[in-house]
């Protein structure tokens, strides 16, 4: 507390100072006087800087005498006063309210030359004659109010050579309502040299004061618009660029001789509309800076006043309208105002401060510096303001304690921040091991559930718990789907974490560049065909071979390629290798967008994602992961790039040679020197399961057909998708296994092609390839194939793989056989008892009718028992067909008491859930219609209604209670014939069912779907 009491006592006495030796001459009476009745006389080292015209001048009140009169006629006016003075009690105001006088003196100098002179202020407006001749005015000193025009505390500089060693100056000075007015402060007198020298030191003073604080402001303003942290920092740069601009708005007021066609009225409305402002930005930074002090009413209603004041002062006055003040009171009590409303802001800031030192809080020395030295020169500027009293130099010492307040204050932030930091990073390195733990640990947990739910899900579609319907067995497969994918990614987690624990497995062999080829053909054959980036891999065929873990090295070469796809829009990807240093050199160049300099060194962290691009997509373990089994695999690894020409990725292999080559593992390649040519379609029978295996490659074919012809399939195989094509259009298969990457017709076209006449349950596609199982590029192939298997492949895992979709195949044909069964049991025995009866009885008397009866039964049951309609859409005019034909067999069994009216417009062309429409109608006939002695009416109508579809069925029948309406509605009834057709609309988007109905009266049932039809 007492160090808080010194800085501010110290800095009062700096001011106090600053303030005494920069303008004792305004106050000091024991100054020589130069001027004596009227006339001064300098000698040359008086010369030698700037003089102050103190003393005896000849005053001619209420007269502004002409340069064609002879002064000798106003003796009787002539007054000799000391000057700088009030000149208050020795004139009189006009009737316009205009008081006016001149000023003359006489100065001798010791020779002949250029002399110039410093007007500090001369209120309210004057013009200076300088041997009868005008150099210079500010204002327009009139005895006409119509033609007065005032100055604004104008600081300005004349000159004038002599005439046999003497200057005659003469000045005319005019006043309107001001209290303090005349030639308030001395007038300085010099050679021109010495003026121009004093006035330019003055200017450039002001100069870099004003700039000084503007540079400051932007810098603070700029740091905030970085990071939009601390926004104590946005709040003193804002304060600091206002101080600046009110500093150039006063003294030399260096804004206006820039701006010079700013009238009076304009610059008064700167000075003062700029001082609400930067009190306001320090009341924000003051709250900013120590939020925990706020008093939020107090805050903001000095808020709200400082932007009255803005509006009033700067902008527009409602009350004065913008005119000057038409009396003396007027004009101070406006002064007066202006302070009573300004000065609250400065006194509750200094409460603020004494609070702030009273709690002792964070760096309050540095801000108390700041504080303190605005309230100093806030002291002084109100008394300038009220008074006159000058203040020349303090705004200089303003700057320099704001600067060395903030610079106190920002290195003792940097000396905490690196004691934070220091703290920080020995807890960071602890955390860092429990996070690595952590991730462990969670992978682990992760993986005993996940795996579960796929067990539980394949037993599901595997139909271990007997078969299910079609809409739960597609439900269980993206179920199933979807934990596969949140697998693979507790995969990349736990091969991270065991990465960092040092706990991953590689198995070292002898490896042919040739699989890079393989990686980059398969990932170009499932890029869009669109595309406009080009993959390509530039490698000799010459280079020996590397000694490293080939799935290792082929998922490196994967996460480079993906990284690399992602962030090229258009362009070139080029794999290269060299031999350096018996070291193989591979390099993955691509020419899309980039990396920032600054990101360089992080890019290899995991989890780490650069902000140079939108695509946030993964966890951003990728280029961890690939770094840390370079490394793994004893190689290094780069990163160069330049934003928006490319990316170069490199890192090293080490050589394959006879002494590191270790045995290979048995296992199904994909590669091989021998080659072999076999004769195709090659056929193994064997059980009633057939699978057809598509690779171009026979060697690979001959390993996969024999080891699947000694399970004991039937297996049949073929080297392109044109002949598997064919083949799977005149014969039956259970199952396809798929080279991803083939000439001709790639794997992923076959699958689409595939697709489009058997869907995934009807004939399982199990692709073969060489990409890591986590790429994200492979979940596209999801959309063609059932799973995939990486290459070289292991027997063991094919066989499960096979079974599985075999036996979900399976369970998918017996919920088919349910399905169909429940479908059976819809056509219900009394009616083709009824309808069969009909038919009989009018066999005897019209067999024309007979005729129609038949075909309308066979379309009818061509209709409810086609297994393509199971879960599928059909075309509206299929359905209307089938609810005519139904109808026309119901109307030969009631005659007149069913009544029929169609209302449909043939040109609609839309898709609809299949038999969703003529339950419906049964419904209305069954329960509305045949209820009735007397029958009834059923219409049906089909129309279009804005962006959608409206088909409406009306009967006239006894209607259903409000009650049974709610329960159909909340799929509460047991009415088949109304539950399949609401479960099916609602899987349609947009679409509504609604139904209207009163007991006696009938029912109305309206759908609306959206035109373009879509489940």
């Amino acid at each position: 507390m007492k160090k808080n009491i010194i800085i501010i006592v110290s800095i009062i006495m700096l001011f106090v100072i600053v303030f005494l030796i920069g303008n004792w001459q305004y106050f000091s009476n024991n100054q020589p006087k130069i001027i004596h009745k009227g006339v001064g006389k300098l000698e040359e080292e008086q010369l030698l800087k700037p003089v102050k015209l103190e003393g005896e001048w000849a005053f001619y009140p209420n007269v502004l005498i002409s340069l064609g009169d002879n002064f000798d006629s106003y003796q009787h006016k002539r007054l000799n006063l000391n000057v700088p003075f009030n000149w208050q009690a020795y004139v009189e105001p006009n009737e316009e309210g205009l008081s006016v006088g001149t000023y003359h003196v006489s100065i001798e100098v010791p020779s002949d030359g250029f002399y110039g002179l410093y007007i500090r202020t001369i209120r309210q407006a004057s013009r200076v004659f300088i041997n009868g001749v005008e150099v210079g005015a500010k204002g327009n000193p009139s005895t006409v109010l119509s033609a007065y025009a005032s100055e604004n505390d104008d600081k300005y500089t004349v000159f004038s050579p002599s005439v046999n060693k003497k200057l005659d100056i003469v000045i005319h000075v005019a006043n309107y309502n001001y209290p303090q007015a005349g030639i308030v402060y001395p007038i300085e007198f010099g050679t021109m040299q010495t003026i121009q020298k004093h006035y330019h030191w003055k200017v450039f003073l002001d100069l870099v004061v004003s700039i000084g604080h503007m540079i400051v402001g932007a810098i603070y303003v700029f740091t905030f618009l970085q990071d939009h942290k601390r926004k104590e920092e946005l709040f003193f740069g804002l304060f600091t660029i206002s101080l600046g601009f009110y500093m150039s708005f006063i003294n030399q007021k260096v804004f206006f001789l820039l701006f010079t066609d700013l009238s009076t009225v304009n610059q008064l409305r700167l000075q003062l509309g700029i001082i609400p402002l930067a009190l306001l930005a320090l009341t924000f930074f003051i709250n900013a800076m120590y939020p925990q002090l706020l008093e939020r009413k107090i805050f903001y209603t000095l808020a709200i006043v400082l932007g009255i004041v803005f509006v009033m002062y700067g902008i527009y006055n409602p009350f004065t309208k913008n005119e000057r003040a038409s009396s003396e009171f007027e004009m101070i009590m406006r002064k007066i105002i202006y302070i009573s409303v300004t000065a609250p802001v400065i006194f509750y800031n200094i409460w603020m401060l004494i609070k702030v030192m009273l709690k002792r809080l964070e760096a309050v020395r540095y801000v108390l510096i700041v504080i303190t030295a605005i309230s100093c020169y806030s002291i002084l500027l109100i008394c300038n303001f009220l008074f006159g009293t000058p203040f020349d130099y303090t705004e200089f010492l303003l700057f320099l304690l704001i600067l060395f307040g903030f610079a106190s204050l920002l290195n003792y932030r940097a000396n905490q921040a690196v004691l934070k930091i220091a703290a920080l990073s020995e807890e960071l390195l602890e955390h860092n091991q429990m996070k690595n733990e952590f991730l462990l640990k969670t992978s682990h947990e992760l993986r005993a559930p996940l795996n579960g739910i796929l067990n539980l899900s394949r037993s599901l579609m595997e139909g271990a718990q007997g078969p299910l319907k079609r809409s739960q067995q597609e439900q269980v497969i993206l179920i199933h789907s979807v934990t596969q994918r949140i697998g693979h990614l507790v995969e990349d987690l736990l091969f991270s974490s065991n990465q960092m624990t040092g706990e991953v497995r590689i198995s070292l062999r002898s490896v042919s560049l040739s699989v890079i080829h393989e990686v980059v053909a398969e990932i170009r054959s499932v890029m869009p065909k669109n595309s406009q980036v080009r993959v390509a891999a530039e490698i000799n065929g010459d280079l020996p071979k590397i000694f490293t873990d080939e799935l290792r090295f082929k998922q490196i070469l994967y996460n480079l390629l993906h990284n690399a796809i992602k962030f090229t829009q258009n362009g070139t990807i080029t794999v290269t290798a060299h031999v350096e240093q018996q070291q193989m050199v591979i390099q993955v160049s691509d020419t899309g967008c980039g990396i920032p300099t600054q990101e360089l060194d992080r890019i290899f962290n995991a989890f780490y994602q650069g902000n140079h691009h939108h695509n946030k997509e993964g966890l951003g373990l990728g280029l961890s992961i690939t770094k840390n089994i370079v490394e793994k695999l004893n190689g290094n690894i780069h990163v160069t790039s330049t934003v928006e020409e490319g990316t170069t990725f490199t890192f090293t292999m080490p050589l394959s040679t006879s002494e590191n080559v270790s045995n290979e593992q048995a296992t199904i390649t994909s590669h091989t020197d021998t080659e072999i040519q076999l004769r195709l379609p090659l056929i193994y029978k064997g059980s009633d399961k057939k699978i057809l295996v598509v690779d171009d490659n026979h060697v690979n074919i001959k390993a996969l057909t024999e080891a699947l012809s000694l399970k004991g399939y039937t297996v049949i195989a073929v080297d392109n998708g044109f002949d598997a094509i064919d083949y799977i259009k005149t014969n039956h298969v259970d199952c396809m296994l798929i080279d991803l990457m083939m000439n001709g017709m790639s794997g992923y076209e076959l699958c689409k092609r595939v697709r489009k006449q058997y869907d995934m349950l009807e004939l399982p596609i199990i692709i073969l390839t060489t990409v890591m199982k986590q790429s994200d590029l492979l979940q596209t192939l999801k959309v063609g194939a059932n799973d995939y298997l990486q290459k070289p492949i292991s027997t063991d895992e094919l066989f499960i793989r096979i079974e599985s979709l075999l036996a979900v195949r399976q369970s998918s044909i017996d919920a088919i056989e349910v399905e169909m069964n429940y479908l059976y049991s819809q056509v219900t025995p009394h009616f083709v008892y009824n309808t069969l009866n009909t038919i009989i009885g009018l066999s005897y008397t019209d067999m024309e009718n007979t005729r129609e009866a038949l075909y309308c039964l066979a379309t009818y049951f061509r209709a409810k028992l086609n297994v393509h309609y199971r879960n599928s859409i059909v075309p509206i005019d299929e359905e209307m067909e089938l609810v005519k034909a139904y109808l026309s067999i119901e109307k030969m069994r009631f005659g007149d008491r069913l009544r029929i009216k169609y209302d449909i417009d043939e040109s609609i062309q839309l898709g609809i859930p299949a038999l969703s429409i003529q339950p419906l109608v049964e419904n209305a006939v069954f329960h509305g219609i045949s209820k009735k002695v007397e029958g009834g009416t059923i219409e049906l109508s089909l129309q279009r209604e804005g962006q959608f579809v409206r088909i409406k069925i009306y009967d006239n029948g006894v209607g259903i209670s409000e009650e049974k309406v709610q329960q159909l509605l909340n799929e509460e009834s047991t009415r088949i014939g109304f539950m399949n057709p609401l479960k099916k609309f609602k899987l349609i988007k947009n679409a509504s069912l609604r139904i209207y109905s009163k007991e006696g009266k009938g029912t109305t049932i309206v759908i609306l779907l959206p035109a373009g039809g879509g489940t």
